[in-house]
């Protein structure tokens, strides 16, 4: 989706609530889940999808930048105008800094939520974010982690279990596919249908490693990426090697978070048909009781 395109069905909700008298009373958050996918597969074409993370370095579902950086902006309500905030903000931080926002009861919420309240942030009095440090994810099926730590970033494992790893620029107009611009698509579609299948099976069958240790084993080179993203947010330069003390601490972060992690549970053979749409006026629904495991 080009960013005009994405932008079209804000301007309508905006025309909206401007209409029914609702604009000053609403919070509107702008904002992505994830960077931009550069392909995609209509059952056995590949074709990309005009999405560019460019200068970042990789795609959609990896662990380098361009996997979840993405611009967001919030308008509404006391929120100050014209403002930029280039502080660390997390997509779980909005529930929280929003009942805080609103004044509203946070006292039942958990300690153990995710996200953090940014509302100083938002309300421009601090230029620092609430979070020590946040995931990106930890996989033990591709056995592969990435956590930020300030300026810090460590990733653990491959950061691209597609082996997209580069840089990819807009296509250009006498360029139909990413291929042109250097990305093998055979290759990337080959690879990425593979671990689906293989990661499906080590759902079901494998143990879950809650360690550190079984993604680096003691003794194991070249499994540990370390960047400063103060100065290389394009991610050219690992630091790894010259920064061993910060490898260990945020080696250790991980192990702690890792011992917490409920299993993934690949549920999704048995669940498509009971949980479709169809039965449920085009809606998807759980289809397990409360009480199952």
């Amino acid at each position: 989706m080009s960013p005009y395109s994405a932008l079209i069905p804000l301007l309508h909700i905006t025309r909206a609530l401007k209409e029914k008298d609702m604009f000053d009373d609403t919070i509107v958050i702008f904002i992505s889940d994830n960077g931009g996918s550069l392909t995609a597969v209509n059952r056995t074409v590949v074709h990309p999808t005009g999405s560019s993370n460019y200068p970042l370095r990789g795609d959609k579902g990896t662990l380098w930048e361009a996997g979840s950086r993405v611009p967001a902006f919030i308008s509404g309500r006391n929120v100050p105008k014209g403002k930029t905030i280039d502080a660390m903000v997390h997509i779980t931080d909005i529930y929280p800094t929003l009942m805080n926002y609103l004044d509203l009861d946070t006292d039942y919420l958990s300690h153990d939520m995710d996200g953090s309240d940014q509302s100083k942030l938002l309300q421009m009095e601090s230029e620092e974010t609430a979070h020590e440090y946040f995931i990106y994810d930890i996989d033990p099926v591709y056995e592969q982690a990435a956590i930020r730590y300030g300026k810090w970033k460590l990733i653990l494992g491959a950061p691209a279990t597609n082996e997209v790893n580069g840089r990819y620029q807009p296509l250009k107009k006498d360029q139909t596919t990413y291929e042109d611009a250097g990305l093998p698509l055979g290759e990337y579609v080959k690879k990425a249908y593979g671990l689906i299948g293989s990661y499906k099976k080590s759902l079901q069958s494998a143990a879950m490693c809650q360690s550190v240790d079984c993604f680096y084993p003691e003794g194991t080179t070249g499994k540990v990426k370390l960047y400063d993203l103060s100065v290389d947010e394009y991610e050219f330069n690992d630091q790894a090697t010259e920064h061993p003390d910060i490898v260990r601490q945020l080696l250790a972060i991980l192990d702690e978070e890792m011992k917490e992690m409920i299993p993934p549970v690949n549920l999704l053979d048995q669940g498509v048909e009971a949980a479709s749409p169809n039965h449920f006026n085009g809606t998807w629904m759980p289809w397990m009781a409360d009480d199952s495991p």
